[in-house]
């Protein structure tokens, strides 16, 4: 068994989709929609899983403490240390706030606060 897929709902649908193809080379893999105002993108990378980022139009973006239970980031490897690093210092010029880099434990990573206070991580 394996993971699908990853859903992540986003008030900025437009801006999540750039962010996950500028920063990571996501592509579109499929999209979905309802008359209630309901749309989606399934997001695909080089493997598996998918992430699947949705909106309507009542979502409420509620600030996220970093200790609330519940989901906390999603990690995102890449294939080498070039790339990571390339990553990272997009990252920070582009004004995302670094938490960490790098870990100081479990191995080669950094996390950023992106859009809407999602926590992305990223290792290779």
């Amino acid at each position: 068994m394996r993971i699908s897929n990853m859903g992540l709902m986003v008030k900025d649908l437009e801006g999540a989709r750039k962010f996950f193809e500028d920063y990571f080379g996501a592509t579109l893999h499929d999209e979905y929609s309802e008359d209630n105002g309901y749309h989606s993108y399934i997001m695909k990378f080089d493997e598996n899983p998918k992430l699947e980022l949705m909106t309507k139009p009542e979502i409420v973006d509620v600030q996220k403490g970093r200790n609330d239970a519940g989901y906390v980031h999603i990690c995102i490897k890449v294939d080498s240390k070039e790339k990571f690093e390339e990553i990272l210092e997009k990252t920070r010029a582009d004004g995302y706030e670094i938490l960490y880099e790098p870990a100081t434990v479990g191995g080669q990573e950094f996390r950023a606060i992106t859009f809407e206070d999602n926590i992305i991580e990223v290792c290779y």
